[in-house]
């Protein structure tokens, strides 16, 4: 059986996920988050780093879905903030 043919650059490589702690900027980029039952796909985050009142770092996340509709009405979405060390950018 003969390869397939890709045009251009052929295949992309794969993304290899980035400690969101260590992201220099993460308003809007795609975000996996670590759960006790596994990961949750498809979320953005909707500030960069801050810490809370408990003196833990987070990020305000939303999901993809919540993150369009306030692109495009400028409905605010329900932020919910989450820690840092759990969130890995895509």
């Amino acid at each position: 059986m003969s390869e397939p043919h890709y045009p251009f650059f052929g295949v992309p490589p794969a993304r290899q996920p980035r400690p969101a702690a260590e992201e220099p900027a993460l308003r809007g980029k795609r975000v996996v988050l670590s759960m006790p039952d596994g990961f949750v796909y498809d979320m953005r985050a909707a500030s960069e780093r801050y810490e809370n009142g408990d003196a833990k770092t987070v990020i305000d996340i939303v999901s993809e879905e919540e993150w369009y509709r306030w692109m495009f009405t400028h409905q605010q979405p329900k932020r919910q903030p989450f820690p840092v060390g759990l969130v890995w950018v895509e």
